[in-house]
């Protein structure tokens, strides 16, 4: 299964990005820059925490964070890319850049807004998406033949199963880790 929503606040990020970091042979980038900065790479789950405040998700509405994992085992094909933006729509900025790469993981934090806490979220593309829209993104992200789906595939299972063994409940399909069992999950239904 290439992609798991679930529930995850506080500590359980910490544990998620120890896996990440300690575990998964990855190396790990927000998805876009801030404007007109350069693309950060983390190194650490204490990078991470401080990068996008996850300590104050639990406390401040409406906070999201968007990593993006390199499997690097799958391919060495992902390159940062500068996206030209138009300044009278960016409040003036020029550009920011994003990591491409077919066969990268997603791996989105989500915290809290007025409903609870929203779910957080896995995903990659498969082999057959990748090249279906392969046409589209030849220019900017090489080919997918170029990736190791069975390597891509192994890792996201791998953070999707931790995810699930380190979840004491679901509430429908969805596992709630242990921090995110004291707060109110958005759209939630107990089962």
């Amino acid at each position: 299964m290439p992609n798991c929503n679930f529930y995850a606040i506080d500590n359980d990020f910490v544990e998620i990005l120890d896996f990440v970091f300690d575990e998964m042979g990855c190396r790990v980038f927000e998805s876009y820059s801030a404007y007109e900065t350069e693309l950060v790479e983390f190194l650490s789950t204490k990078e991470v925490v401080e990068y996008y405040q996850l300590d104050e998700f639990s406390n401040c509405q409406n906070r999201s964070a968007t990593l993006m994992l390199w499997p690097v085992k799958a391919s060495l094909n992902v390159k940062v890319n500068r996206i030209e933006l138009n300044p009278k729509k960016c409040r003036g900025a020029t550009h920011r850049y994003r990591v491409d790469g077919w066969g990268l993981i997603s791996l989105e934090l989500k915290g809290i807004n007025k409903a609870g806490l929203q779910y957080s979220h896995t995903n990659h593309n498969t082999e057959k998406r990748a090249t279906a829209w392969e046409p589209n993104y030849s220019d900017v992200m090489g080919s997918p033949s170029e990736w190791d789906w069975k390597a891509v595939s192994s890792a996201s299972r791998k953070l999707n199963n931790f995810i699930k063994k380190n979840s004491n409940k679901k509430v429908g399909p969805m596992p709630v880790m242990q921090c995110a069992e004291t707060v109110t999950l958005a759209g939630a239904v107990a089962v």
